[in-house]
């Protein structure tokens, strides 16, 4: 999912709403007609969350066309602003009929109250495929009263997107290495080998006297970031157990995976450091030749066909072979329904239109998305549709997005844990390696003071 700074702010009326639409975000004083109109029409609102820019808000504009027109007794309304703005509008009671919900906020959200439990309404639907819809698009969504991933559902999926690896064909070429394989998962140590070829086996870093690492001008990064998550689950490892209330941080595979991450990054320099991304976006590094590989969501698709100047398409994301097919996470918006609108039936069926097979194919046609769906004739209209376009290997999107799971950010609705846990890591990737905590030491000690946050934040789970 793409995050946009805020952009100048132009209000703009609409609805008796002052809303600024794709400029920047929304200030809701009401928010759209509910119950009619002079047309007789059923109106309905739907907010969107509008951080993925013009071209996303253009394709729900496309969506809701094509769902007026099989529904032609329904208008719709759109909304369009920035996930921030959601508390501003849910404090005033001012809450759209249908609204986009991000699912790295689902779980702060769904405790409000102002969810409709869809549950009943998905169990009778007939509009869905659910054999061939990919499990974690619901499961991130499910709430029973205490904790994410079961229960009932109180979204619908409007999409996922699934991670995988974007790389420089021609970089390839022009430094001789071999692509990698469009279907099989490499194992990380084979392709630390392959990312040494653009930088380290050429020379191009060096060691200071105090073993700190300096980097050539010429230095190639093999991939632009190194993400954790998926070389800790493909490796057997996770964070905390399934009831939450301990962390398993210290395990010998989680802290492997660690080793792996340090070693890239602070020993051969295949990804770069901390200080580099703050710098330089890791989308830039590889948009600007100087990163051969790029691990990012579909979403960036669109971008990329638009702004790189070079041959590209996508591979596997390297993973440790336990439980290889796991090897990220993927990101995912769905739509809920305001408890208290007026037109519930009609608003479910407009969030759930965005779950449809045609709804999902509209949308991947622009490259934000990937089906939620693998079965064979959505396969090949998605084909066609990605026919002649970059990538070449557009099966791995499917792939992925039946196996990658939810970000952390579905493990417990508070994320204070989370973001500690990241912002201690820093310890072990400190440019001076006199400082430098090695992995084992800092996992170690750091579980206690997880587990403290969780026991503070959710005491009910050690009851």
């Amino acid at each position: 999912m793409l995050l946009l700074r805020p952009k100048q702010l132009i209000p703009v009326a609409i609805f008796g709403a002052v809303v600024v639409g794709s400029f920047g975000y929304d200030i809701f004083n009401s928010v759209g007609h509910r119950g009619g109109g002079d047309d007789n029409k059923i109106h309905l609102s739907l907010y969107h969350w509008d951080n993925g820019g013009n071209t996303e808000t253009d394709l729900v504009k496309e969506v809701c066309k094509e769902f007026e027109k099989e529904n032609p007794n329904i208008a719709v309304e759109i909304i369009s602003s920035y996930e921030t703005q959601f508390q501003n509008f849910m404090a005033s009671k001012n809450v759209p009929d249908v609204f986009c919900v991000p699912d790295g906020n689902f779980g702060t959200w769904v405790q409000t109250g102002v969810m409709l439990d869809l549950q009943d309404y998905w169990d009778n639907t007939t509009n869905i495929d659910k054999e061939h819809l990919a499990p974690s698009a619901l499961q991130r969504y499910r709430w029973n009263g205490t904790t994410m991933g079961s229960g009932h559902l109180y979204c619908v999926p409007k999409d996922i997107t699934p991670y995988v690896m974007y790389y420089n064909k021609d970089l390839f070429d022009e430094y001789g290495v071999p692509y990698p394989s469009a279907t099989e998962i490499m194992d990380p140590y084979e392709a630390n080998e392959m990312w040494k070829e653009f930088g380290y086996n050429r020379g191009t870093v060096r060691f200071k006297t105090n073993g700190e690492m300096r980097l050539m001008d010429d230095h190639i990064y093999g991939v632009a970031k190194l993400y954790p998550e998926g070389l800790i689950w493909s490796n057997g490892a996770d964070y905390l157990n399934e009831a939450r209330n301990e962390a398993l941080i210290d395990s010998d595979e989680f802290i492997e995976a660690y080793e792996y991450i340090v070693h890239s990054t602070m020993e051969v320099a295949v990804a770069p450091t901390s200080r580099v991304i703050t710098s330089t976006a890791e989308k830039s590094l590889f948009l600007n030749g100087k990163a051969a590989c790029y691990i990012e969501g579909r979403s960036v698709t669109t971008d990329l066909r638009a702004k790189a100047t070079f041959n590209w398409d996508i591979a596997p994301i390297p993973a440790f072979t336990t439980n290889q097919q796991v090897n990220g996470w993927s990101g995912s918006v769905g739509y809920a329904v305001y408890k208290d609108c007026e037109h519930k039936d009609e608003a479910y069926r407009l969030a759930e239109y965005f779950t449809s097979k045609r709804g999902q194919l509209i949308m991947a046609e622009a490259g934000f998305t990937a089906p939620l769906y693998n079965d064979e004739e959505t396969m090949r209209e998605f084909y066609a549709i990605e026919e002649g376009k970059m990538p070449e290997n557009t099966g791995e999107f499917i792939r992925a997005a039946q196996y990658q799971k939810p970000g952390l950010w579905q493990y417990l609705p508070s994320t204070r844990w989370k973001t500690t846990f990241d912002q201690d890591t820093g310890v072990m990737f400190t440019e001076d390696p006199s400082i430098r905590q090695t992995p084992a030491q800092f996992l170690t000690d750091e579980k206690e003071r997880i587990e403290s946050i969780i026991k503070q934040d959710f005491p009910n789970l050690f009851e």
